[in-house]
């Protein structure tokens, strides 16, 4: 059970009502995810592409854009890095479509995930080399490819690279200097040197600016360069990067142009997902996304831009339904390595740990990340799960973190004792020899630093409003805060005290929470997913006798609809059985 907590930023909810004409609820909302600054406000309740930042903004953006041209000027094969996830497909398919409206000797590489590992691989620069390339562009990597884009400089090869991760630093004496890799072009909204006003783009968003810097030079076809947005919204949703500023405006277009695509590949996976519904950032995150991460985690991330590039329907919906099995496959490897990972977890007793750091030698490789984001969410502890590398006496895995604990700034000082490592203050990669292990657990825990409320959950409640008062026009109203992600939550309420008017569990696992709660003689119909521990929760607490009881509940109001009608529905976040007006 979480720690519930209405917001209390009452100066941001005054400040937004100065703005002008803006609702008090927007003001208050917007106030709590601390968007306070016009221009932020204005970008957020008037999302428009007119409201792009100019992508010259960016470190060499020119120089990037003159060299795209010199190239196409003289017939050299561009050639595109990219990465094994999702926004890393994202990032290829919008430089490649986003290229092909002006070239076609366009080529691209991605690494295999477990033979070569994150980044630019040594195979990669070597293939470009031998296969003379003049231009090499990377999306989503590139900023710490080092030696990689040093050979390939030293070839006579030029190098953009476009990516988002955090940029490698030095300490000399009182200065902090960054370090760059020896490219023509690097296009990275972290550099410190950066004058950009938004920081938090992922990989297939720099891919974007970059285009909208070539077509905005060439004076292009605009429609077809928002088109490109269709992956760019793909890739900053499942990347997890901040959805407001202009990546709000991104997943806001590409949705309107995803729900009337005209790419085959995109409907067919859609229509093998059984997806008939309007696509949204759900659909994003939890069908589209999964199907494309499942090709570089088991297979090859190829088989994804293959789809995406192939134009015989027959093909396409033969690849897609190859696709659908093979993240059916990865979901059975996921659950086994979960349950796998409690087990040493709880003979370990890892749980009392700050920091939990899991070594299970025989987990595929390319889930770490998932479980360990699941362990994340079952302990609220940040998370590093390691499995057996390909090389002999290394461990290779991935991490992922709390809100309270930069997981990147955190694990950095023990950066020389690991074989590899990047990320982000919320998720890792890293290799590390087997037998510093241990030694690796201990100096993440002694330096944690993180207080017992560090690692309890919390809920940050919006208002409180009671049920009485909601209306179905209210729950349709609050849509125009989509996308919700992060920093742009979804607006949430609490309301003390409604009483129980009947209760019992459904679903095809018996795991969810259906209630009726009855408040000023109205009733209202009220769900919760994976509720088994709420309903105990509730048993125990009132001795089996739950009808007639009254809880405090933080829900958000939402459309049900069934056979063509749309009632109001609460969907519950957290329960708790009332007794008063105790402090939240």
């Amino acid at each position: 059970m979480a720690n519930w907590f209405i917001y209390n930023k009452k100066q941001n909810y005054i400040n937004n009502l100065k703005f002008g004409n803006i609702p008090k609820l927007d003001a208050l909302i917007l106030g709590n995810r601390d968007i306070i600054e016009p221009s932020k406000v204005d970008m957020f309740l008037n999302p428009d592409l007119s409201k792009l930042h100019n992508p010259f903004l960016l470190n060499d953006m020119d120089k990037a854009v003159a060299l795209i041209i010199e190239t196409m000027k003289k017939g050299g094969e561009i050639r595109i890095f990219g990465d094994y996830d999702q926004d890393g497909i994202a990032s290829v398919m919008t430089l490649m479509d986003g290229l092909l409206f002006y070239y076609d000797n366009i080529s691209y590489d991605i690494p295999h995930r477990v033979d070569e590992g994150y980044g630019i691989s040594s195979k990669m620069s070597d293939k470009a080399i031998n296969d003379k390339v003049s231009l090499v562009i990377t999306c989503d990597n590139g900023i710490t490819g080092f030696d990689q884009i040093d050979n390939l400089k030293d070839a006579g090869i030029n190098v953009i690279v476009t990516d988002h991760h955090q940029i490698h630093k030095e300490e000399n004496d009182e200065w902090l200097n960054q370090i760059l890799p020896n490219a023509d072009a690097v296009i990275n909204p972290k550099r410190l040197d950066s004058t950009y006003p938004f920081d938090d783009l992922c990989g297939a968003g720099v891919s974007f600016k970059l285009m909208q810097g070539l077509y905005q030079k060439l004076d292009g076809d605009m429609y077809y360069l928002y088109s490109l947005l269709e992956y760019v919204a793909m890739g900053t949703v499942c990347d997890i990067v901040s959805l407001t500023d202009e990546n709000r405006i991104f997943v806001i277009e590409g949705l309107k142009r995803l729900n009337q695509t005209e790419k085959i590949g995109l409907k067919a996976l859609l229509d093998e997902s059984s997806w008939n519904r309007e696509v949204d950032e759900y659909t994003l995150g939890f069908i589209l996304g999964p199907l494309m991460n499942s090709t570089g985690r088991l297979k090859s991330a190829k088989l994804a831009i293959e789809l995406l590039v192939e134009e015989d329907i027959d093909r396409i919906y033969e690849m897609a339904r190859d696709l659908v099995k093979l993240n059916n496959e990865r979901k059975t490897l996921t659950e086994t390595a979960f349950n796998k990972t409690i087990e040493i977890i709880n003979e370990n007793s890892y749980d009392n740990d700050d920091v939990i750091v899991v070594y299970a030698p025989d987990i595929n490789e390319s889930i770490c990340g998932i479980v360990a984001g699941r362990v994340k969410e079952k302990y609220y502890r940040p998370t590093i799960i390691l499995t057996n590398a390909k090389e002999s006496g290394f461990a290779k895995g991935s991490g992922r973190s709390i809100t309270t604990y930069n997981m990147f700034d955190k694990i950095s000082p023990y950066d020389e004792n690991l074989q590899s490592f990047g990320g982000h203050p919320m998720a890792c990669g890293l290799s590390i020899n087997i037998d510093k292990i241990d030694d690796f657990r201990n100096f993440l825990n002694d330096n944690s630093n993180l207080s017992k409320k560090d690692k309890e959950k919390s809920l940050n409640i919006d208002a409180q409003i009671p049920i009485s008062k909601l209306t179905l026009e209210f729950a349709e109203s609050l849509n125009r805060f989509k996308p919700f992600g992060k920093d742009n939550s979804r607006p949430v309420f609490a309301n003390k005290g409604v009483e129980i008017a009947a209760i019992s569990m459904i679903g095809k696992d018996n795991n969810t929470l259906k209630l009726s709660l009855i408040q000023n003689g109205i009733y209202y119909n009220a769900i919760k997913f994976q509720a088994e521990d709420d309903y105990n929760y509730l048993k125990e607490k009132f001795k089996d006798n739950i009808q007639g009881k009254k809880i405090d509940i933080v829900y958000y109001p939402d459309v049900n609809e069934f056979r063509g009608n749309r009632s109001l529905q609460l969907k519950l976040i957290d329960i708790r059985w009332f007794y008063g007006n105790r402090f939240w």
